[in-house]
């Protein structure tokens, strides 16, 4: 019997061409709005009740969020992970489309997390000074009262 080894690069790459599914998943979700924002602007010129834009508009400004979160998610945003975490347990209670599309969500940005594709800290500024040991030992300033009992002498 053959062992084959696994290498980090392999699973790195797997990783990121899994961000990418999660990526496209949102642009098909940004369709998906659109052609309900279509489906609402059709309500509104048929019966002109203003009323009726809400869907619209609502569809419109979602399709618009999931374009940005699949765009940033595929440049491997953290702030898009969130979201891409929180959509997903949002969408597991739309039965059965959703569930599924929660857990595909789910699973992928969850492979990308163990393949530490998403940075998990900002990088220091260039033009940062360094902080000079004097800086460090400093005491700290508080600002509360002291609360020790005061004497006369």
């Amino acid at each position: 019997m053959m062992t084959q080894k696994w290498s980090r690069g392999a699973e790195i790459r797997n990783a990121r061409r899994l961000v990418q599914v999660a990526g496209l998943t949102f642009y098909l979700l940004a369709v998906q709005a659109l052609l309900t924002a279509g489906v609402g602007l059709d309500v509104y010129l048929s019966g002109h009740a203003t009323s009726d834009l809400l869907l619209s508009t609502t569809s419109a400004l979602l399709a618009a969020c999931y374009a940005l979160v699949g765009y940033f998610l595929r440049r491997y945003r953290v702030w898009a992970r969130n979201f891409a975490f929180a959509f997903a347990a949002v969408s597991m209670f739309a039965f059965p489309v959703g569930t599924v599309l929660g857990v595909l969500l789910v699973l992928c940005i969850d492979r990308a997390n163990r393949g530490r594709v998403f940075l998990e800290r900002r990088r220091a500024p260039r033009h940062a000074a360094p902080i000079s040991p004097i800086e460090e030992n400093a005491p700290i300033l508080r600002f509360e009262p002291e609360l020790a009992a005061e004497r006369v002498v």
